[in-house]
């Protein structure tokens, strides 16, 4: 039993590319600062820097110290360690002089978009690299990869480069300005991929919020046409690379499966939230073919529930999805700062209890 505690990268690959493992992994696209704080009994940040948005800092805000997440990963059996490069920096300087990183939707048109400094190598492509070989250093001589999180190609034109409204308003008026803008991203992005393959990483997580929890943000049919080329583009090189890929999207995405996701090449779908869809059915019709992660509900038992309450979520999860392989054990979003530490440790006891094929 011990032994299914401990880290083993192998174990996370085996369940992302159809094999059976020794157990079900478990793995949080982040932990926030304050449970980290229980986990290691002081203070060493979130686990994913960043991840809330982007700000000046952003660009190069370094992520959390590696030998500070191995040690998590050693107390909450994660098989992996990992950052982002969630938002493409890009730039403009003030009256004044400073540099800000664009966070206010001020790209609408061509001319703005000509103005903006775009990511280079000293502020932006060096940093990453940085990380990638001390965390590439730091997991060396143990059984713990490491991965990272980018391709926002879509949630960060309207979330920070272009205003929500504005933007998905220009993919009707004005699709030649949408498709340069996301095209700066998908740049930023192929470079950030480059260096994660060079680097060897574990596996590579695709980010890029396209749903609301009715639906997506566009018709299926203009994201198969605008977004679905570009986030390929993405997963191209990294498949040639023989690393697997995780793709990540919050909301409603039970209708475009079939057509979108499907035709995306992944290896693994997350994070599956439990008020838009339905995880069994996925399981049902998917499971040779893809492998489910996340679906554990932040709203509820985790958050709100006892310990019994998380355990049997957790149990039913696992009874119903592990068989065959391919399933990971996460939340729907992440292990946020006011989730009861004890339901987490309840999270992972229901794991090491009921999730050992």
């Amino acid at each position: 039993m011990t032994s299914l505690k401990k880290p083993d990268k192998e174990r996370l690959i085996a369940a992302l590319t159809g094999e059976i493992p020794d157990r079900v992994p478990n793995w949080e696209v982040a932990i926030e600062a304050e449970v980290v704080k229980e986990i290691l009994g002081r203070d060493a940040g979130s686990t994913l820097a960043g991840s809330r948005g982007a700000s000046d800092e952003v660009y190069f805000q370094p992520p959390m110290n590696p030998f500070d997440y191995i040690e998590i990963c050693k107390k909450v059996g994660q098989d992996v360690i990992g950052f982002e490069a969630l938002w493409t920096p890009l730039k403009y300087e003030d009256e004044k002089g400073d540099i800000h990183i664009v966070t206010d939707g001020r790209i609408t048109s061509f001319d703005e978009l000509d103005k903006v400094i775009k990511p280079n190598w000293e502020m932006d492509y060096k940093p990453r690299k940085k990380y990638f070989d001390e965390y590439k250093e730091a997991t060396a001589e143990t059984n713990i990869g490491f991965f990272i999180v980018t391709g926002a190609i879509f949630q960060c034109s309207y979330q920070f480069l272009c205003e929500f409204n504005q933007f998905l308003t220009m993919m009707h008026s004005n699709l030649e300005f949408v498709e340069a803008l996301m095209d700066e991203c998908v740049k930023y992005y192929q470079k950030i991929i480059e260096l994660a393959i060079d680097a060897g990483a574990t596996f590579i997580c695709i980010g890029d919020d396209i749903a609301f929890k009715s639906g997506t943000f566009i018709s299926p049919e203009m994201l198969k046409e605008v977004w679905l080329p570009r986030i390929n583009k993405l997963i191209k090189p990294i498949k040639e690379a023989g690393i697997p890929v995780m793709f990540h999207s919050c909301g409603n995405i039970t209708d475009i499966m079939d057509d979108i996701i499907m035709n995306m090449n992944i290896d693994c779908l997350n994070p599956i939230e439990p008020y838009s869809n339905d995880i069994f059915k996925f399981k049902e019709k998917y499971g040779d073919e893809i492998t489910l992660s996340g679906n554990i509900d932040i709203a509820g038992p985790l958050a709100f529930g006892s310990e019994e309450e998380v355990k049997e979520e957790v149990k039913e999860h696992l009874e119903r999805l592990m068989t065959g392989g391919r399933y990971i054990l996460s939340t729907n979003h992440s292990i946020m700062n006011d989730i009861p530490y004890e339901n987490y440790m309840a999270m992972l006891d229901a794991l090491f209890e009921h999730g050992i094929y």
